[in-house]
């Protein structure tokens, strides 16, 4: 049986409509609900962002990104894994899972740099132990690392530049 350019058409439609609902993990097609991963910019000047994803995670925000002071940048995922990297801040390494579970970590020694980073996991209720992370303003610091990967039911990961 002979296909039809009609046919061919819609199928081609029919394609690109399901490509533009992947995930942006583009791993893990079974999610029952996104996570958000948010980047906020209060360090006092722009910050040029680059991104490392690894397990097959998709891209956030691609090379580049320049983050303008006072906003902030919102990303849906299903799950994600990699690290991001900001210059004169600490590298930020986290994984947000599509089950809600999330690991991340950031060094809460951030003496040298020019931008403190902190993260911080949000959920309604966050289950196990899900502690700020990294340094804010006027040396205010938290832990470094989330112990055991013990976080779960995390709605949204907060990844938030600061001045010293």
């Amino acid at each position: 049986m002979a296909i039809s350019k009609a046919q061919v058409a819609l199928l081609v439609v029919v394609a690109m409509a399901a490509a533009a609902m992947t995930p942006a993990s583009g791993a893990y097609n079974g999610c029952q609900q996104t996570r958000m991963v948010t980047v906020q910019n209060l360090c006092g000047h722009d910050l040029t962002l680059a991104e490392f994803p690894v397990a097959n995670s998709g891209h956030l925000f691609g090379p580049g990104f320049v983050l303008r002071h006072g906003t902030h940048a919102e990303y849906h995922v299903c799950s994600w894994t990699g690290s991001v990297a900001a210059p004169d801040a600490a590298p930020v390494e986290f994984h947000v899972g599509p089950d809600g579970g999330a690991w991340y970590q950031v060094s809460n020694t951030q003496q040298g740099g020019s931008v403190r980073v902190t993260v911080t996991p949000h959920g309604r209720p966050l289950q196990g132990h899900c502690p700020a992370a990294g340094c804010r303003d006027h040396g205010q610091c938290f832990a470094h690392a989330v112990p055991g990967g013990n976080c779960h039911n995390v709605e949204e990961l907060k990844i938030i530049y600061y001045a010293p």
